[in-house]
């Protein structure tokens, strides 16, 4: 949101200096696109949750709620938060039933595609820029075949990629 003068007012609970570096909307340029990095790990977590039907295993894979009251440019951001998370919550417990095989799957990589790019302040609503990463793949072997799930939307903050959609997100859900 911007203020009178022009400056960004940040929502109650979050101050400008919480801000990491590389998602100031002050920058002129857009930083260099952070690796996987931990996201790999977090990735890993995720399949996991997949595997035993328990979202909470990679819940930190989620962007969290306090970065994403400081990235939305909405009056209250926390019900559109709360919907999201519901959302992985739910895709999470689908993949689950939806996923054969998962008794004898290993998690193989989290592996980006070609879909990305730099989302600037103003775009989705957003008061603060960004990387995205959208229709990344999470890979995992089974008997020897490869086989992905889709993890449709991840975003960075603070050079760390985070979940924001597992799948389409369609408003009202």
């Amino acid at each position: 949101m911007l203020g009178v003068a022009g400056a960004i007012v940040f929502p109650r609970l979050a101050r400008a200096q919480d801000v990491p570096e590389h998602n100031r909307a002050t920058l002129s340029e857009p930083p260099p696109r952070p690796p996987l990095g931990t996201g790999e790990e977090r990735a890993r977590r995720l399949f996991d949750a997949i595997v035993h039907d328990d979202p909470a295993r990679a819940d930190d894979f989620f962007l969290s709620r306090d970065a994403f009251r400081l990235i939305k440019a909405v009056p209250d951001p926390d019900p559109l938060w709360e919907r999201l998370h519901a959302a992985y919550v739910r895709d999470i417990h689908a993949l689950h039933g939806a996923t054969t095989d998962l008794d004898r799957a290993s998690f193989a990589r989290l592996r980006f595609t070609g879909r990305r790019g730099w989302v600037v302040v103003g775009e989705e609503a957003n008061r603060l820029p960004y990387w995205a990463q959208r229709h990344s793949l999470l890979d995992y072997d089974v008997g020897g075949a490869t086989r992905s799930i889709e993890v449709r939307t991840m975003i960075t903050w603070n050079d760390e990629w985070f979940v924001t959609h597992l799948s389409e997100f369609r408003r009202g859900t």
